[in-house]
């Protein structure tokens, strides 16, 4: 749908002169009768009727007025959403599920005057999405950086521990370390650890690889992965 013979619709609409839609818009009154004659022909219904005074809205004119509205104040938010010094102040997250975006929600519902754009990059792996920071793609990231001080050296960004993330364990009830408070690694070294799904290359498959050479966990990534809802 042409906007601008929305916009034109709208125009008309507040105005009640196609005469002063064009004043408005810039344009004559003969480019704004074949804007909305466009229009209508596109909907196939008549959106006002002319008078000797200018311009009435039909019936199928004022049903549609509140949607026109709502489109030209959706392009403004699409247009919004990407323009250099207006848009949201985008922040990713590696999941939607994990402790950064539990934050970022709380942070939100404690002063909702921030806008806040939480997004997930298609990488998984931290490289890209410090490039995403660095190229303004994104304003920050949530990012484990095993070797921080030496990743960013050369580079404008910086880094900050804001949260550590607790592990958590799920056995089931008949299990050895079922009624466990607490496990330490060496208790965990002797049972198998299940995580199907995991993403190679990612930060996470790169940090349980690593703890499971440090301390001899055994990792099965086999298997089925039915979501995180059912893990």
């Amino acid at each position: 749908m042409d906007l601008e013979a929305v916009r034109t619709f709208v125009a008309v609409a507040d105005t009640g002169q196609f005469q002063s839609a064009g004043d408005e818009l810039r344009v004559t009154q003969q480019a704004v009768s074949k804007r909305v004659a466009a229009l209508e022909r596109a909907l196939g219904v008549r959106l006002f009727t002319r008078t000797p005074r200018g311009a009435r809205l039909s019936v199928d004119g004022r049903a549609f007025l509140p949607h026109a509205r709502e489109l030209l104040a959706a392009q403004q938010r699409a247009l919004a959403s990407v323009a250099p010094g207006r848009r949201a102040l985008r922040v990713d997250v590696l999941n939607r599920r994990t402790a950064p975006a539990t934050l970022l929600h709380a942070f939100y519902q404690q002063d909702p005057s921030v806008v806040l754009d939480v997004v997930t990059l298609p990488d998984v792996a931290v490289g890209p999405a410090l490039d995403a920071v660095t190229t303004g793609t994104v304003d920050a990231t949530f990012r484990a950086l095993v070797d921080g001080p030496d990743r960013l050296a050369g580079t404008p960004l910086e880094a900050a521990r804001v949260v550590l993330e607790p592990h958590e364990l799920l056995v089931g009830p008949a299990h050895a370390l079922a009624d466990a408070r607490a496990v330490t690694l060496a208790e965990l070294a002797a049972h198998p650890v299940w995580m199907p799904g995991l993403a190679p290359g990612g930060e996470a498959s790169t940090y349980y690889a690593e703890l499971a050479e440090t301390v001899g966990l055994t990792i099965d990534l086999g298997g089925p992965l039915f979501s995180a809802e059912c893990s």
